[in-house]
C-alpha cells in the first residue's frame, strides 16, 4: 500500500518512521514539502497514493483560535479535498482525546475509580479546548468525505503519547489538578500501540470509524471495543494500577 504521511517530522511521524511495516510504501511529507494551506501542493503530494495519514496539525492544546485556524480548520478541509482530487481511497485522521476531554471532569463517570464508565466514540462530543473543538471539526469533515465522496476515513482519538514512550509517572502529574492527576494516566498510549493502531486503520475493511487510541491501562476510561471490532486492533501495553 502506497501511503503518504503528513506531519512526518512530528512525534507520531517518528514512531511510524522507526517501525512501519514493509506492507506499506511510505512517502513522508513535512511542512516544507507541502503546507496545509496549499491545496495544490497537497494534491501533488498525495498523487499516486492509496492512503494518506493526516498527522500535520497544530498540536498545542492551549493554542488560540488564530493559531488553530490555518492548520487545524482550513488545513483539515484542504487535506481531505486534496485526497479526493488525487483519487486517494483512504484517509487516517489523527484526532485527539481532547475532542471529548470534558468527560474527564464528570465525577459520576469516575464513581468507581478502578472501573470508570467508558467513553465510546459515539458519546457526546465534549471538547476541552479550541484545539479539541478543531479535532471534532476534522472528524466531521472526515465523515462528510466518507459519505459524499466514498473516501474510507478512520479517525483516531489519540490518547497521551509521551516523548520517551514510557508510561506517565507521579512526577509528571505533580503540577496537575487532583482530578487530572488521577484520571489522565488512563489515557496513555504506548509507541508500540500507536504504531499498530495506525497500521490497523490503514488495513481494516471499514468505510468510516472513530476509534479511541489508548493502551489497555488500569483506570482506563476510553472504550477499546470499537478498535477491536472495527479495526481488529488490540493494544498490548498498559499502565499498572495508578495510586
Amino acid at each position: 500500500m502506497r501511503v503518504t504521511i503528513t506531519g512526518s517530522d512530528g512525534l507520531i511521524g517518528g514512531i511510524l518512521r522507526s517501525g512501519l511495516s514493509d506492507r506499506f510504501e511510505p512517502r513522508w511529507l513535512s511542512r516544507s514539502d507541502a503546507d496545509l494551506m496549499d491545496l495544490a501542493a497537497l494534491e501533488r503530494g498525495f498523487a499516486g497514493s492509496d492512503a494518506v495519514v493526516l498527522l500535520a496539525a497544530n498540536a498545542d492544546n492551549n493554542a488560540s483560535w488564530d493559531q488553530l485556524l490555518d492548520a487545524n480548520v482550513i488545513g483539515a478541509y484542504n487535506a481531505f479535498e486534496a485526497a479526493r482530487r488525487a483519487g486517494v481511497a483512504r484517509v487516517v485522521f489523527a484526532s485527539s482525546n481532547h475532542a471529548v476531554g470534558m468527560h474527564m471532569c464528570d465525577d459520576d463517570r469516575f464513581a468507581d475509580a478502578a472501573h470508570p464508565a467508558e467513553v465510546t466514540p459515539d458519546a457526546q462530543v465534549m471538547p476541552d479546548s479550541l484545539y479539541g473543538a478543531s479535532k471534532a471539526w476534522g472528524e466531521a469533515v472526515a465523515r462528510l468525505y466518507a459519505e459524499q465522496h466514498g473516501i474510507a476515513a478512520v479517525c483516531l482519538r489519540i490518547g497521551w503519547l509521551t516523548k520517551d514512550g514510557r508510561p506517565p509517572s507521579s512526577t509528571d502529574m505533580r503540577s496537575e489538578p487532583p482530578h487530572v492527576a488521577r484520571r489522565a494516566p488512563g489515557m496513555w498510549l504506548s509507541h508500540r500501540d500507536c504504531l499498530s493502531l495506525v497500521e490497523a486503520a490503514l488495513a481494516a475493511d471499514v468505510t468510516f470509524a472513530i476509534v479511541n487510541g489508548v493502551s489497555d491501562n488500569a483506570g482506563r476510561w476510553f472504550s477499546l471495543d470499537e478498535g477491536r471490532r472495527k479495526l481488529g486492533w488490540q493494544p498490548v501495553d498498559g499502565t499498572p494500577e495508578w495510586r
